[in-house]
């Protein structure tokens, strides 16, 4: 249960990656354009619908002043999404990164459509959490259709 409002962006459920899922990484500026000439790989942690934690070698500060971009492959599906770094922290000699994303909510069902899919391929027999998912993706169709 949330106790404020910094809480219920944690509320939704996370798809964790055990063995991490590689995913490339761009610094945008907040109109659109590559800062950086080079891309770096990171690795995925977690993913909801409204954000995901990467671990990197880089230490990207907390500003909203430009976007992160990631461009990854989950269940086959390729997705590419938008956010902001929230938080950070070192993690050994790495650094894990919160980000929450700034996406559109096609993209958002299509997101949780994914993470839908990976926890059915992973465990079958979870038809709890399929069942979640589902109605989820279904009550936001409803929402945006009407």
């Amino acid at each position: 249960m949330a106790t404020n409002a910094n809480d219920t962006t944690r509320a939704h459920i996370r798809l964790r990656f055990i063995e991490g899922v590689k995913s490339e990484l761009r610094l945008i500026s907040k109109d659109g354009q590559q800062l950086t000439a080079s891309t770096t790989t990171v690795l995925l942690l977690n993913l909801s619908q409204n954000g995901l934690c990467f671990l990197s070698g880089l230490h990207l500060p907390v500003q909203h002043n430009y976007f992160v971009e990631f461009r990854m492959t989950i269940s086959n599906v390729q997705i590419m999404v938008r956010g902001k770094i929230v938080w950070n922290a070192k993690q050994d000699n790495q650094y894990a990164h919160g980000v929450r994303f700034e996406c559109s909510n096609t993209l958002r069902s299509l997101i949780i459509g994914v993470m839908n899919q990976e926890i059915l391929e992973r465990q079958p027999q979870q038809q709890k959490i399929h069942y979640l998912y589902s109605r989820l993706l279904n009550t936001k169709r409803l929402h945006y259709s009407g």
